[in-house]
């Protein structure tokens, strides 16, 4: 994978922006978007997500296993924008063990952490691209 796109991915997927989503489908194709504010990339090809909601996006992961993680940041909401298009696949769901208890520290210090954890997703990074491939 490409250095300068996999620090940029670790960058931006480890400050939590509110504007992270992560995109999922079902085995019927049926897409889902889902705002994703505590999750942390470790090492270079693995990212770890809390879930304290997102239903719909957890049956769409049970399912294909699939999605997309982007993180979109503008200045100005017009012109400029930069940001991160992870793809993942999901390969663990833990209710408990170390990346349960590293994910849980995460939340308790953010302004969720009167949520309950439900669990911690393991994600595989398949691939890492930039917002837009456009040239200038």
């Amino acid at each position: 994978m490409n250095n300068s796109l996999l620090e940029k991915a670790r960058e931006l997927i480890n400050a939590n922006y509110i504007s992270t989503t992560l995109s999922t489908v079902d085995k019927d194709y049926n897409v889902n978007i889902a705002v994703i504010t505590v999750l942390e990339m470790i090492e270079n090809d693995s990212i770890i997500c809390a879930r304290f909601g997102a239903d719909k996006t957890y049956a769409n992961l049970k399912e294909t296993g699939k999605g997309v993680f982007l993180v979109l940041l503008t200045a100005d909401n017009k012109t400029k924008k930069d940001g991160i298009r992870v793809y993942v696949e999901l390969t663990d769901d833990q209710q408990e063990g170390a990346y349960y208890d590293r994910i849980k520290a995460r939340l308790d210090r953010t302004s969720y952490a009167a949520f309950p954890l439900k669990n911690c997703l393991v994600f595989k990074i398949l691939d890492i691209l930039p917002v837009s491939m456009l040239k200038k």
